[in-house]
């Protein structure tokens, strides 16, 4: 296999390994921070502004980073320096721009929000608080988000995939030490837990924007030095303006119809959650609500966006790559390239997922002490969660590859048609289905759209998805067989088991380490990670006897 193509495999799990290491952290921090919180409607507040200004952000940063990684690496393809760090120059300023309009957005929207997602009026001025102190990181990350894009297009990936880590752990480490400070040294309300989370996420970005910077003369220096040599002009910044713009707005529509779904589920989640009840007799109080927002979007969404970060991981990583073989018009090597990220994040996505359904229950009680009579609302919520987690995960990058190969104006329509579906059924099914309805809906949406992705990509390219089957069937072989040790778990007891929660970690880590066993077993006795990632077993074996 060429070095390019292992390249992008590197690249893509180096990407996915920062964004991945940042999840699993804001995995771990939440057991302190939610002793902190206590309350359920704290977690709600948290989980649901947090929404909310993930999805303002996206809008913010309308696909820029990926406009500034595709035009990056084009330049960079043509030994175009002088253009290269203009181009640097320009996504500063614009991102710095959309930032500033976005946080206005938020600002004069916050009220209205806060009205609309509070379970109960005395949480209204919680939710349109934390909403304000958000809008200021909607103006910091995008800054840092132009700061990244630049990088990627470069493919210094290990300086994108550590930034991610860095920002987890400022942010992380801030919330905690200054809430803990406040509530329990100063005597400060446990809503002030709420405010200082949402801060935290301005001071991870100033934080990381620093990091990032001090690398410059690594990485931005060889840049500029060939600059310096080069007879050929940069291009005018009215143009490189225009470029962006015009990459961008699919981006900007893919964002705003495409990552619809959490912003959708948040604000239908109590008018829906309220019709459900009506429909099956259940009295919906504001506790109860409270109590389904927590396991939703404190609890349930924090887990399966584990596996999710790999949609943007590998799309993050492809880009530049797949813009240079189709610069270089090596078609062949773009088929390639498809299969590759296809393969790999189905292969890494499967068993996550299902790991996260099957051991729900000692994942819950481990992480957060959930048990008892009121733990099966948690353990169900999580366990159809879990399906959003695969589809959410693959589906994406099938429109990620559709835009790298260049199909803006397609890429555009089918997010509209994913939106529009997902807007249009996802209240109607909560109030059918309750919670599940939230999944259903997603899965439906993401299936047409996958679906129509698959068609535009075989028009164009004719990729052969036969041995990518054949894989499949001996990576669902590797899952049956997690599936078996789970039941095993449970014959003997160990899912169910409420002690030491010492305990239940080492319990739990052992049963994990055991199903992933299994499943990595079958797969490389099938060959799967081999021929999928490209590496010999029988070559690293005998590295290994003449290292002995």
């Amino acid at each position: 296999m060429n070095n390019n193509k292992k390249s992008l495999l590197a690249g893509g799990l180096v990407s996915s390994a920062g964004l991945f290491i940042a999840k699993f952290l804001s995995i771990f921090y939440t057991i302190p921070f939610d002793a902190i919180l206590q309350s359920s409607a704290y977690k709600g507040v948290y989980g649901g502004t947090y929404g909310i200004y993930s999805y303002v952000l996206t809008i913010a940063q309308a696909g820029l980073p990926f406009a500034i990684a595709t035009l990056v690496s084009r330049y960079m393809a043509r030994n175009d320096y002088k253009t290269t760090l203009l181009i640097r120059k320009v996504s500063f300023y614009t991102m710095t721009a959309f930032g500033f309009i976005c946080m206005l957005f938020l600002l004069i929207g916050s009220q209205p929000i806060a009205q609309q997602i509070a379970s109960s009026p005395e949480l209204v001025p919680l939710y349109r608080n934390s909403l304000c102190i958000l809008a200021l990181a909607v103006f910091i990350i995008p800054i840092l988000s132009s700061v990244r894009g630049f990088y990627q297009g470069i493919k210094e990936m290990n300086v994108y995939s550590i930034s991610q880590i860095v920002e987890q752990i400022v942010r992380i480490a801030f919330l905690l030490i200054v809430s803990v400070i406040a509530i329990y040294a100063l005597g400060f309300g446990r809503h002030w837990g709420v405010y200082f989370g949402v801060i935290a996420t301005s001071v991870a970005g100033v934080v990381t924007i620093g990091y990032i910077k001090k690398n410059d003369s690594k990485s931005v220096k060889p840049i500029q030095e060939h600059a310096k040599y080069q007879d050929k002009p940069a291009e005018d910044a009215k143009f490189i303006f225009q470029e962006l713009i015009k990459l961008s707005i699919p981006f900007l529509i893919i964002a705003a119809f495409g990552y619809c779904d959490q912003i959708v589920n948040i604000m239908d989640f109590t008018p829906g959650l309220e019709a459900y009840g009506a429909k099956a007799g259940i009295a919906m109080t504001p506790a109860i609500i409270d109590q389904y927002q927590d396991a939703v979007l404190y609890k349930a969404m924090k887990l399966i966006a584990i596996p999710m970060v790999l949609a943007p991981g590998f799309s993050a990583a492809i880009y530049p790559y797949i813009t240079e073989a189709r610069e270089r018009k090596e078609k062949h090597l773009v088929k390639k390239y498809v299969l590759d990220c296809v393969e790999s994040v189905i292969y890494i996505c499967l068993p996550l997922c299902v790991a996260l359904a099957v051991f729900a229950r000692p994942i819950l009680y481990t992480l957060y002490g959930v048990s008892g009579e009121g733990s099966e609302l948690f353990v169900t919520t999580l366990q159809w969660f879990c399906i959003e987690g695969v589809s959410a995960t693959i589906c994406p990058i099938f429109s990620s590859l559709v835009m790298a190969l260049g199909q803006r104006k397609k890429i555009v329509f089918t997010t509209m048609i994913f939106g529009i579906v997902k807007v249009a059924t996802n209240r109607l099914f909560i109030s059918f289905f309750g919670v599940p309805g939230m999944v259903l809906s997603s899965l439906l949406a993401y299936v047409i759209f996958a679906g129509l992705n698959i068609y535009i990509i075989q028009k164009e390219y004719a990729i052969d998805w036969k041995y990518t089957f054949r894989k499949l069937i001996f990576i669902f072989t590797g899952l049956a067989g997690m599936f078996l040790v789970s039941k095993v778990c449970y014959w003997f007891g160990l899912l169910d088991y409420s002690g030491n929660r010492v305990v239940a970690l080492l319990l739990l880590a052992i049963m994990g380490i055991a199903a992933v066993g299994v499943y990595a077993g079958i797969t490389l006795y099938c060959n799967i990670p081999q021929t999928i990632f490209h590496f010999d077993l029988e070559s690293i074996k005998a590295k290994i006897k003449r290292g002995k």
